[in-house]
């Protein structure tokens, strides 16, 4: 499949354009900062992904604690079934995925550091949730994997040598579902106050940085609280 240079300018206005309104989120509605557990949403240019503490998420997901050995950190993404495994997938992949995505696929692995190679430090933001919303966010990642007729899931890409597990998705990839929409579902499963349509990095990225922002001035303030406490 071959776009016209115009097309695929077009593609990419309409996905900038098509970020949604956004409110500020309340103090009522953020975690508190002290929520328990703490995961880190991570800006790649136009995609976004989490990463985990690898305790949290592997003692939580039976699938994924099968496929990957103990590590600090787990990264997981969303993305298209052909471009996103690949590590050299050509534009035309990119461009095919937003309008003829054959399917999607979820990304899962091991990391040393946060953050990873590869992510600036101000594009790796914490977040706070509760016990919770952990239970509910890593359900919502492991129903992101398609499973066969036998109950197992369906791998993509090659398993033994890559550092990640690529998983077939359940779902459908497009330039209105995509990877960054993936992440605003599972933001909203770990009870995040996302809000609006988020189909860029961007637009996610900004709304979880006041949520951020937000959690850390709560936690400024209660220590200021317990110091002057008699």
């Amino acid at each position: 499949m071959r776009l016209s240079a115009y097309m695929r300018l077009l593609l990419l206005g309409c996905l900038l354009i098509l970020t949604g309104c956004a409110m500020a989120p309340s103090r009522s509605s953020v975690p508190a900062a002290e929520a328990g557990h703490t995961i880190h949403l991570m800006r790649y240019g136009w995609h976004t992904a989490l990463l985990f503490d690898g305790n949290d998420i592997l003692s939580r997901s039976e699938r994924l604690r099968t496929d990957l050995r103990p590590a600090p950190y787990i990264l997981v993404g969303w993305g298209d079934g052909e471009y996103f495994v690949r590590d050299d997938a050509p534009w035309s992949k990119a461009v095919k995925a937003l309008v003829a995505s054959d399917y999607p696929a979820m990304q899962a692995g091991r990391r040393d550091s946060n953050p990873p190679a590869g992510v600036a430090a101000q594009d790796s933001l914490p977040l706070a949730i509760t016990s919770r919303g952990m239970d509910q966010l890593v359900a919502y990642i492991d129903r992101s994997i398609a499973l066969d007729g036998k109950g197992q899931p369906v791998y993509l890409g090659a398993q033994p040598d890559h550092p990640d597990r690529f998983y077939q998705g359940n779902g459908h990839y497009s330039l209105f579902n995509n990877c960054n929409s993936w992440i605003v579902g599972a933001l909203r499963a770990a009870e995040l106050p996302i809000s609006g349509i988020n189909l860029t990095a961007s637009s996610v990225f900004e709304q979880a940085q006041q949520i951020s922002a937000l959690q850390q001035q709560m936690r400024t303030e209660r220590t200021a609280q317990a110091g002057a406490a008699p």
